[in-house]
């Protein structure tokens, strides 16, 4: 067996070097064809590689630089992007009820992502890459047209208007103006977001109905998102005495540790401070 496997290998790499390897006494016909044609795919591939990654290197280099910018983007939604003589006309309604506070947010949340809020580039003598300015954006949209109320408030109506959007799980397309009581499409609905619409549309009137004021609403919105509510600092409040009926979870659990656990005694100290603290305000809030 060992000298089947013998003679055979042998006879292999006999034809091996009679076709491909003309340096050890064949003709090499075939080498001869084949080690042009593969070193010519191998230098092919190495020019497309080296001319690919130096383009890619050039236009991330002139658009880091702002010689090459991204056009800004239009508005996903339907509607399109609104004018500035829509949001003076909604911002100039007194009193502003809950649906045009909700309208005048949607129309800021289409259109803010058509506005340029993006770093500005320039290079400094020495080739470093610095940053010359940075796009205004909705703020300085808002400051250069005027419009008539405050950045703050409009970020509120804003900030509710995509959360609703968020609650409702609405498409991109479908703007949240159109959803609101006495608003309609101005424009034919693709079939496919005709039953998303109405869904939608019934899900915010039903909102609306239970939630008539602005902070319910986005108290309500916030609970269905799991958004924690911060609760303001009101200056100029009297404190309230400190009772063990007022100690929120952690300062009873913290009691409960203190009583029930041997601690060292460098903490011994503060335990007993604060049980005579406990005891004391007890002692005041008494009947």
């Amino acid at each position: 067996m060992k000298d089947i496997l013998r003679n055979a290998s042998a006879s292999t790499q006999s034809v091996f070097d009679a076709a491909f390897s003309p340096f050890r006494g064949g003709n090499g016909a075939i080498g001869l064809a084949f080690l042009p044609a593969v070193l010519g795919v191998t230098a092919a591939a190495f020019v497309g590689f080296v001319a690919t990654e130096t383009g890619a290197a050039i236009l991330g280099e002139l658009r880091r630089r702002g010689r090459l910018r991204a056009p800004h983007p239009e508005s996903p939604s339907l509607r399109g992007t609104p004018t500035a003589a829509e949001l003076k006309a909604d911002c100039g309604i007194s009193p502003r009820t809950l649906r045009v506070r909700l309208r005048l947010g949607s129309r800021l949340a289409d259109l803010e992502p058509t506005l340029d809020s993006g770093n500005h580039y320039r290079e400094s003598p020495t080739g470093a890459k610095r940053i010359q300015s940075r796009g205004r954006g909705l703020r300085g949209y808002l400051a250069d047209n005027r419009i008539p109320v405050s950045y703050s408030t409009l970020m509120r109506y804003r900030r509710l208007a995509l959360r609703l959007r968020q609650l409702l799980r609405l498409d991109a397309r479908l703007p949240l103006e159109w959803l609101l009581p006495g608003e309609a499409p101005d424009r034919p609905l693709p079939a496919v977001l005709r039953a998303p619409y109405a869904a939608a549309r019934h899900r915010l009137a039903r909102l609306l109905r239970d939630h008539r004021s602005f902070d319910r609403l986005r108290k309500h919105v916030d609970a269905k998102l799991g958004i924690p509510d911060l609760l303001p600092l009101r200056r100029g409040k009297r404190a309230t005495p400190a009772t063990p009926e007022r100690l929120d979870s952690t300062m009873r659990a913290f009691a409960r540790f203190a009583a029930e656990k041997d601690l060292p005694p460098g903490l011994a100290v503060h335990r007993d401070r604060f049980a005579r603290w406990l005891a004391g305000t007890a002692e005041t809030a008494g009947p």
